[in-house]
């Protein structure tokens, strides 16, 4: 076969329609196409199918997949065992594998019993749409929303700039997706969160004569800017108060990772509302890195 094909041109043809001319790449497209079915055929991903009839929300997988893939270089303020924390966070929040109580109930039933709620508001169980949506947590992902978007206004005025154009019509067009608004039934902020970007943020940059690939680097630079955010101002918090309550439960290092330690009993939890007011941490010291340097154009 090999030596038949080095000496033919072959071209896969399937109901009229070219497949590819490489059969080596035709079977490598084949199954990242399976992979990508098995993956979200997981229900942690069936939210994207109530994405499938929003016109201003598709999902552009190469563009996903490239922002996480995505790497600033080393400098003072961003060093390797910040790039791990970030990447680590960036890839669980996309997988919606964070350390969430509901996941830790599923992992640990033992030492996490199902009584538990969300350490910041006392009131619902704490799984990623919760983090989302807390009451405690509202306003700040509100406000990082906010700069998420703020940072792609100014990019498309430097791009509109270049074009020599009116930004009024594509700035207008981006305020207006619905993935700005933070609700229970709007699965396109959730998308964003998680990190399944949409089609539209790169369109935008088309249009203005910006190549996909520079558009797609300061696509990826603004999200990697909001994940980092998202960790120093929310998760950090939130992971500090709730080792406060591992440790008056003692929930030692041994017992976590001891494979079926003794069940404990209800009456031996002590609940969050017991413990101390929330404490605000000080900002972790890679946030000051910058994400959004030098990834224009």
């Amino acid at each position: 076969m090999a030596a038949y094909t080095s000496t033919h041109n072959v071209c896969l043809v399937y109901d009229d329609v070219v497949c590819e001319s490489n059969p080596t790449r035709l079977l490598k497209l084949y199954y990242q196409a399976t992979f990508m079915k098995d993956l979200l055929s997981l229900k942690r991903f069936q939210f994207t199918f109530c994405l499938c009839n929003r016109d201003d929300y598709v999902i552009d997988w190469e563009l996903t997949w490239f922002t996480l893939n995505f790497s600033l270089v080393y400098d003072a303020s961003f060093r390797a065992h910040y790039a791990s924390r970030h990447y680590t966070f960036k890839f669980k929040l996309f997988l919606d594998e964070l350390p969430l109580l509901e996941k830790l109930k599923i992992t640990r039933p033992d030492l996490y019993i199902d009584l538990l709620t969300c350490r910041l508001c006392h009131d619902r169980k704490e799984d990623l749409i919760h983090l989302i949506l807390c009451t405690k947590c509202h306003t700040g992902i509100h406000q990082i929303l906010q700069t998420y978007q703020n940072h792609l206004f100014s990019k498309l005025r430097e791009a509109e700039k270049l074009a020599d154009m009116d930004p009024t019509p594509m700035l207008r067009k981006l305020s207006s997706l619905s993935c700005w608004t933070i609700s229970s039934s709007n699965w396109s902020s959730y998308a964003l969160i998680q990190g399944c970007l949409p089609k539209a943020f790169i369109d935008l940059f088309v249009d203005l004569s910006i190549p996909r690939q520079s558009a797609m680097k300061v696509v990826a630079a603004i999200y990697n800017n909001f994940v980092q955010k998202l960790r120093t101002r929310i998760w950090n918090s939130r992971t500090y108060d709730k080792c406060k309550w591992k440790n008056v439960m003692n929930f030692t290092l041994k017992l976590k990772t001891t494979l079926r330690p003794s069940n404990l009993p209800a009456t031996s939890y002590v609940p969050f509302s017991s413990l101390p007011p929330l404490t605000h941490l000080v900002t972790s010291r890679d946030s000051g890195t910058d994400w959004i340097k030098n990834s224009m154009i």
